[in-house]
């Protein structure tokens, strides 16, 4: 969730869990009876069988708000799975958010394979600390205990591990980082404990996210109170001992990133440890090889940002998945940004992915495989197929709605979700619901992925009509007049032209003018000049559209000439006409 409008958010929050939990806790009551205080808060469930195919939940037919704890699982069958929405996926267990002792709200999660059992467990962010879920039978998961924070509640805080071990950040202050030997949980003795933490690094306060690239042993604090927000380096190569290394603050405050040793098509860069950031109005990418001298390799922006939030990478690091948070188009079809980043030095938006039925604003996602797994807010988890991003095509093939409210404008539902535990399963956050243990149904849906286009991809950007307007005779008052399309013929708003105008004797300083389109078209009204003034010479500078890259070779021909083409660059004005 994004940072700087976190009280308008909490508040938001706060409203929903207000009108929500006294439905819940009818639920519980109506289900159970009298409220059950043993120290197992599922022991009424006991009776559920592990689903089988077929098998529908005793809760199918109640609303989401309604429903307590359910174990044994539901198949997903004509649409609905223990009352939640679905396609494709089924719902192997779900833990209501009271049941961890939290009735606040859930945040972030991730997910461990103890590397000596392969036991699964679920990390859940809360808003007083993080619970650990045993989940390797997942139809009857197992609340182990929860490790409090280390200072105030938060409605924000982060999970990655390595080693056998969490490491835990949060917005709330003086928090640090807690660091939490999972080893632990191996052996735990009548359920839920309350654990204490492992170590602590207390080098930064808060912090919005935690990086960690497990490769090696790399955590990034983002969104902290040092390194003016930007990438603050910590090595937990000795996980119990971590040891700040290293800083990157020139692009200022980092939301989130992910950072990997890089095996994509840039020679250059083969091998070396880049982290691809979001940071707020740009996908920003820096070289962490060596830390203590990072290097920024690329900045873009893109048209319309509002808060570039979050994404990943697609497993052969060509293309990275991005979403922006505060999308203005959001709340009616969720948006996905499709960057080529196969030159990490030249990176470019490809296309929008536009999901065609469900709404939603988006937070967190992670590729694994073909798939990207989607944490959408009120339109739940929703999984993607990336197999052919390469070529800017996503294909919507599976969701699970935990509030099944159906306007996707809300700030409830799914915060993230961790898809990489190899049993299949999915776990992921409902905010005001809990724990949501899944299982996609993905075996027949996805195809070999589709290789990265060689040639240029089929659709540009180009100028449809150019014009230009000059009137009076002392003073000229002069515009360019531009119509932007794609070669599929789509107009292309809110793109964003960038030109230079400047006097070709050098008597006048360079000024940059731009302007944005609407429908398809915009206006750059240039300064006033006198009839006998030097000419003066215009230059475009960029074109950035969500479209498709720009290509100067298709725009429409000006005066006998295609407008800022390489054969005909600029326009030049002199004495009230513009000529080549």
């Amino acid at each position: 969730m994004f940072r700087y409008h976190k009280s308008l958010s909490y508040l938001v929050l706060l409203a929903v869990i207000d009108s929500t939990i006294s439905a819940q806790v009818s639920g519980i009551q109506d289900l159970v009876g009298e409220k059950n205080n043993d120290a197992d808060p599922h022991k009424h469930l006991r009776g559920c069988r592990p689903h089988t195919p077929g098998y529908v939940s005793p809760y199918a037919s109640l609303k989401p708000d309604d429903i307590p704890s359910i174990m044994g699982g539901t198949a997903c069958i004509n649409g609905f799975a223990g009352g939640f929405a679905c396609k494709n996926i089924d719902l192997e267990a779900f833990i209501d958010l009271a049941a961890f002792g939290s009735p606040d709200l859930a945040n972030d999660i991730w997910g461990w394979t103890d590397s000596q059992t392969e036991k699964e467990y679920a990390l859940v962010g809360l808003s007083d600390g993080t619970a650990f879920v045993d989940i390797s039978n997942p139809s009857n998961p197992v609340y182990l205990g929860k490790l409090r924070t280390h200072s105030s509640e938060s409605t924000w805080r982060d999970i990655k591990t390595y080693a056998d071990h969490a490491f835990i950040v949060s917005e709330a202050d003086s928090h640090g980082m807690q660091v939490f030997d999972l080893t632990q949980l191996r052996n735990v003795n009548e359920p839920p404990q309350t654990f204490s933490e492992t170590a602590h690094l207390d080098s930064f306060g808060n912090a919005h996210n935690i990086v960690m690239n497990e490769e090696t042993g790399l955590a990034i604090a983002v969104g902290s109170n040092q390194c003016r927000g930007g990438l603050y380096m910590i090595d937990v190569t000795d996980p119990s001992n971590p040891t700040n290394s290293g800083c990157y603050h020139s692009d200022g405050y980092t939301h989130d990133a992910q950072c990997v040793i890089y095996h994509g098509p840039t020679e250059t860069y083969q091998g070396r440890e880049i982290c691809f950031a979001a940071n707020e109005d740009t996908i920003t990418i820096v070289d962490v090889t060596n830390r203590e001298s990072p290097v920024l390799l690329e900045r873009k922006g893109y048209s319309d940002s509002e808060y570039a939030h979050q994404g990943w990478l697609t497993e052969d690091h060509t293309t990275f998945l991005a979403n922006d948070e505060l999308d203005k188009n959001q709340g009616n079809h969720g948006r996905t940004y499709i960057w080529d980043v196969s030159d990490l030095t030249n990176i470019a938006l490809k296309r929008i992915h536009t999901a065609p039925t469900r709404k939603s604003i988006m937070h967190n996602e992670y590729v694994k495989g073909n798939f990207v797994y989607q944490s959408n807010y009120e339109a739940g988890l929703t999984i993607l197929d990336v197999s052919n991003a390469a070529n800017g095509e996503l294909e919507d093939v599976a969701f699970f709605d935990m509030t099944s409210r159906g306007n996707g404008k809300g700030w409830d539902g799914s915060w993230s979700n961790y898809p990489y535990f190899k049993s299949g399963i999915v776990i992921t956050t409902g905010i005001e619901q809990g724990l949501f243990i899944l299982r996609p149904n993905l075996a027949d849906l996805t195809s070999a992925p589709v290789a990265a286009p060689t040639t240029e991809p089929p659709v540009f950007v180009r100028i449809d009509s150019f014009n230009v307007k000059t009137r009076g005779v002392i003073n000229l008052k002069s515009a360019l007049q531009f119509e932007l399309r794609s070669t599929d013929d789509v107009k292309a708003n809110n793109a964003v032209i960038t030109v230079a105008v400047s006097s070709s004797v050098g008597s006048k300083n360079e000024e940059i003018e731009i302007c944005k389109t609407r429908r398809g078209k915009c206006t750059i009204r240039l300064p006033t000049y006198k009839a006998d003034d030097p000419p003066v010479i215009v230059e475009l500078k960029s074109i950035q559209s969500d479209l498709g890259d720009y290509n100067s070779d298709l725009n429409t021909e000006y005066q006998g000439c295609p407008v800022f083409s390489s054969t005909c660059p600029t326009v030049t004005i002199e004495n009230v006409k513009f000529v080549y």
